[in-house]
């Protein structure tokens, strides 16, 4: 793998027969004026780094993963050279009260045929219990070490649980719980993926090592306040 400010090639190498490349240049105004950016990529980097080097993760579900972080990182630079462009921007003073976002719940492929069934009043919708069906296992007798295997699985299982609210707990101190779901999808954009940190860990990895233990960083607010002042 090889990341440059003006281009970022991903190379699987034996890990995926595929090749993402950012077509997507940040221009140099936009690098003189934006330092924070360095860290951006960075931390773009350290994400690619550890799915690519996480050998638990299948190769379909690891290039997704990749395009996804390519698409976050193209948004991002195509942010920062639209705002360089156009420096007035950065002069504006942030709205004292933010903008009226109406939000819904996700349109599914159900939902929108449900809509469309009670559209007509001569037709019926399906009801759930038609196309969910749940099998009832048979239930069996067990001895004394299934118990205890079943005992094992259940504190394996609590222990993982354990892990996770831990993390969460860690991730909550470093970083302010956004109840407006814009303000995390910009955050995005500054390589602000804690689910990709979560399953990428690995102590050994130096990219790992500087996601966990830097992870409240200041970039992140710098370019939050950038798009806001773009939005305003």
């Amino acid at each position: 793998m090889s990341v440059t400010n003006n281009e970022t090639v991903v190379d699987y190498g034996t890990t995926s027969k595929h090749n993402v490349q950012d077509k997507t240049n940040l221009r140099e105004q936009a690098k003189s004026q934006f330092g924070f950016y360095n860290d951006i990529l960075r931390g773009f980097d350290s994400y690619r780094q550890c799915l690519l080097h996480d050998e638990s993760i299948i190769e379909f579900s690891r290039h997704l993963a990749l395009a996804e972080i390519d698409t976050l990182h193209t948004d991002c630079k195509r942010v920062l050279n639209y705002v360089a462009e156009n420096m007035s921007i950065l002069g504006q003073s942030l709205p004292i009260k933010g903008r009226l976002v109406v939000c819904g719940l996700p349109r599914t492929s159900t939902t929108l045929l449900y809509n469309l069934l009670a559209c007509d009043t001569n037709c019926r919708a399906p009801l759930y219990t038609y196309i969910c069906i749940d099998m009832v296992p048979s239930i069996v007798i067990s001895d004394s070490i299934q118990q205890q295997q079943r005992a094992n699985t259940m504190l394996s299982s609590t222990k993982e649980i354990k892990h996770f609210a831990d993390y969460q707990s860690q991730m909550a101190e470093a970083h302010p719980f956004l109840p407006i779901e814009e303000d995390y999808l910009i955050l995005r954009h500054t390589s602000y993926l804690p689910f990709v940190t979560y399953i990428g860990i690995d102590n050994e990895s130096d990219s790992d090592t500087w996601l966990q233990n830097e992870m409240s960083k200041h970039y992140a607010c710098d370019y939050h306040e950038t798009f806001l002042r773009m939005l305003n």
